[in-house]
């Protein structure tokens, strides 16, 4: 079942200019961008910084405004803002930072209430009751109630802000980097928890993150942004094993790999790589910079393929 379907997203910054601050140009943050998300399932959004993947995250959630395209949410178009406004119980974010996300001057009771505040009519009782419950849901004590973000670590505050991003039941979960901001000896942790919290409570997630080896871990389905645009769509297993872009490749190439039935196998990909990255690179975008309109390889597999016009 498609929760999720985004059709020839755009999202543009004015650049103001002159005396009298005039938009003179915009950056095309994101230009094009086309996926859908079937209920139940988690997409990965992959790219290095710049590339557009939070603005389209921020854009789906109704942070940043759409410029032009469709984005449909369980047959809703979230262009119109009375949807946005009747569906955001139903799409919640996680986002980057833990740190900052949360209201330093706020306790937790009053963090994770505050989407309950906004959409349900509960008693003080009733709201405390339910916040207990998801704290004791992301594997914290209730007692951590009425403590403040300082008191807590790096992992306890993300899990904090999945309770409040978990307490209206929603149906689809947008995590922008969720764990960059971790150690990495908790990141597994926090992911595994994640995943385990899917299944329990049947959620669907759009993962953004620049890193391949989270998002092989963590996902179904895969999206390579470079430039605002999608350039690579495949399942987890087929972007490994089998990239076709040239900037898939050179992602790929750059994962440390310590199974040494891949040793050989990565040393050719950063070969050609190497080879024919830059001469090659050119030839997969259009006079204007965008990559070309994705084309099927397969079933589940697409690419923008060199030399292609829209």
């Amino acid at each position: 079942m498609e929760l999720l379907k985004i059709d020839d997203l755009k999202v543009h910054f004015p650049i103001h200019g002159g005396v009298f601050r005039r938009v003179v140009d915009h950056v095309r943050a994101v230009h094009g961008v086309s996926l859908t998300l079937k209920k139940g399932e988690t997409y990965g959004l992959v790219g290095e910084s710049g590339s557009g993947k939070s603005t389209t995250g921020r854009a789906i959630v109704g942070l940043n405004d759409i410029t032009s395209g469709d984005v449909l949410f369980d047959g809703k178009n979230l262009k119109d803002k009375k949807q946005i406004k009747e569906s955001r119980q139903d799409i919640q974010m996680i986002f980057q930072d833990p740190y900052s996300s949360l209201n330093s001057k706020k306790r937790v009771i009053d963090i994770i209430s505050e989407p309950l505040r906004n959409y349900k009519k509960l008693s003080k009782a009733e709201e405390r009751q339910r916040v207990e419950e998801l704290l004791e849901q992301v594997g914290m004590s209730k007692e951590s109630i009425f403590k403040y973000p300082h008191e807590f670590s790096g992992g306890q505050r993300q899990r904090i802000g999945i309770a409040r991003a978990i307490a209206l039941n929603p149906k689809l979960i947008i995590a922008d980097e969720p764990v960059s901001a971790l150690d990495v000896s908790v990141q597994a942790q926090v992911l595994n928890f994640m995943k385990d919290l899917q299944q329990d409570l049947d959620l669907t997630y759009l993962l953004i993150s620049h890193d391949l080896g989270i998002i092989r871990h963590m996902c179904d389905r895969i999206g390579i942004m470079y430039k605002g645009r999608i350039v690579e769509e495949a399942t987890a297993e087929e972007i490994y094993q089998n990239p076709q872009h040239i900037y898939t490749k050179r992602l790929i190439a750059s994962i440390p790999d310590i199974d040494p039935k891949n040793r050989e196998k990565r040393a050719a990909l950063r070969e050609e790589v190497k080879r024919d990255y830059d001469k090659t690179m050119e030839h997969y975008f259009d006079k204007d910079g965008f990559a070309y309109d994705l084309k099927p390889i397969s079933a589940s597999h697409l690419v923008a393929m060199p030399g292609e016009g829209r």
